[in-house]
This record gives structure tokens, sequence and C-alpha cells, in this order.
């Protein structure tokens, strides 16, 4: 089962341009408040916007990077927002663990 998801995490979906932009803004907008996600950065080179995403997010633990994000008042330009706002490119799976991830902050 664990093999099963990990492969599907790691088929190389292509992001769509808009998902791209919106991932470009919200680094430009880190960079803004001084806050660079080196990992994801790695990530996204290594293994493509939408996998690292996916990597990400289904990892279990809030992220650091959402934190800090959340930190700045940059909540709706978290990965997790941005799998809300293109939906029909994730599973089911992933978009409840980033509703998952969101509500956590509204519940901390």
């Amino acid at each position: 089962m664990l093999a099963e998801k990990r492969r599907k995490l790691m088929s190389p979906q292509k992001a769509s341009l808009g998902l791209e932009a919106f991932i470009d803004e919200t680094l430009r907008l880190s960079a803004k408040h001084n806050y660079h996600p080196t990992t994801f950065v790695g990530m996204r080179a290594r293994y493509g916007t939408h996998a690292a995403i996916s990597r990400l997010v289904v990892s279990g633990d809030l992220q650091s990077g959402f934190k800090r994000l959340c930190e700045f008042g940059l909540k709706e330009w978290t990965i997790e927002s941005a799998i809300l706002k293109f939906p029909d490119e994730f599973s089911m799976e992933i978009q409840e663990c980033a509703a998952f991830g969101l509500g956590q902050v509204k519940k901390g």
C-alpha cells in the first residue's frame, strides 16, 4: 500500500502553467519576507512542482514553510492553498491533507 502511494507521488504529472505561476508568486512573496524555502525549491527542481507539493503535503506534519507563510499572513499562498485552488491537478487524498493542514491554522 505504501509503495503504491509512493509510486503515485513519483509519477511525473506535469503542473499546469497556472499552478507553476502560483508557486512562482509564492516564492517571490516569501523572498519579500526574507524567507527562502530551500527544501521546497530543491524538491521542485528534482521532482517537479506537482510531485514536490504532493510529497510535502502527505508527509503528515505541518511543514515549516507552511507555518512561516501563515506567520507572514500569507496562508492563501501556501502549497496547501495551491492544492485547493487547483483541485483538478491533485488526488482527493492530497486535497484532504491540504484541507486538514489549513484547518489546523484556524484551530491553532
